[in-house]
């Protein structure tokens, strides 16, 4: 499909897909965090799939508006739904703890700002059934604003453009996905429990452990990118967590990258190993503009017996004044 059909897709696709005869339960946890504008959206998107969720795992995470009680309201007649409060603990942490409750075979996550097409899991459980050993799933994602209008054109369009435009020209959808991520977010991925588990869950990563949970997959199970089917919309708007920190976001992302090479070395790459291979791989350093920190983090990860280990002393760096001061200079 070329791009500019791709960006322009209506809102959603109502085309349904042909479902075989056993199909794979999945969950859908849904992570709350002050989105009562947009929550009871969030959770009718998961009511009206055409194949239905097994069960539902929402957890508020210390919100400070009523969204929680909206999702209660919401949630109160449907019989495999669950509904829970804690005290804040993080994007990751949550998702985490609803993840630990689930029972299905997949885990679709749902954040309390985006939405899922009408066919997402239905058109999963296809993929799943056709593929088996399939350990994560993600579509295309769609755009949407603050007042949920599809998006046409904009940053956010022309970043997406970018990121397929990288794919296609490379053919290297590890490496594409490392240049920009352009699966944007956790509600585009389906999972297994498995993959989790092996994975220690998402890591403690406030901007990239989706990233992160990306690279481990395509290191350790298999990935399909079913780059032609709308999966979610993603909600672009002001208080995206991604628009925070700057500086923040790139030390992650280079934390990140380090940790891919490391894991999947020449995997990222075609078997030939060829001239092209090193061709993508020089755009990419030159569009992450990292490559001195990316030999830094490389350079100390082995010095650490895991990911959450490495990941917390990234974290922990880029608060050093001196590490800021390097990063952005």
């Amino acid at each position: 499909m070329p791009l500019s059909i791709f960006l322009n897709m209506p809102l959603f696709k109502s085309r349904r897909v042909s479902a075989p005869l056993t199909t794979p339960s999945i969950s859908v946890v849904v992570p709350l965090y002050n989105h009562a504008r947009y929550i009871e959206a969030a959770l009718d998107s998961v009511l009206t799939q055409t194949s239905p969720a097994d069960e539902i795992i929402l957890i508020d995470d210390g919100s400070s508006d009523n969204g929680f009680e909206l999702a209660e309201r919401v949630l109160a007649k449907v019989p495999n739904a669950k509904a829970y409060k804690q005290q804040n603990a993080g994007a990751h942490n949550t998702i985490n703890r609803a993840i630990g409750m689930c029972r299905g075979d997949y885990v679709a996550v749902l954040n309390s700002d985006d939405v899922f097409a009408p066919t997402k899991l239905e058109r999963c459980r296809v993929i799943a059934g056709e593929r088996p050993g399939t350990g994560l799933i993600a579509g295309a994602p769609g755009i949407m604003d603050d007042n949920s209008v599809k998006q046409k054109g904009g940053v956010a369009i022309d970043w997406l453009g970018r990121a397929r435009q990288f794919l296609d020209e490379t053919k290297l959808p590890q490496l594409a996905l490392l240049n920009e991520n352009f699966v944007a977010t956790t509600s585009n991925m389906v999972f297994t429990r498995e993959l989790w588990e092996a994975a220690g869950g998402f890591q403690p990563l406030r901007y990239c452990h989706d990233l992160d949970f990306l690279m481990f997959a395509y290191a350790h199970s298999s990935v399909f990118l079913d780059s032609e089917h709308e999966h979610i919309i993603y909600r672009v708007h002001e208080k995206n967590t991604i628009k925070e920190d700057l500086s923040g976001v790139r030390v992650e992302i280079a934390a990140v990258i380090a940790q891919a090479l490391y894991a999947s070395g020449p995997r990222i790459f075609s078997a030939g190993l060829g001239g092209n291979d090193l061709a993508a791989f020089l755009t990419f350093l030159r569009n992450k503009q990292m490559t001195e920190m990316l030999c830094f983090f490389q350079t100390v990860l082995p010095a650490f017996a895991t990911r959450a280990a490495f990941y917390e002393y990234a974290a922990a760096t880029s608060n050093a004044p001196s590490f800021r001061a390097a990063v952005t200079s």
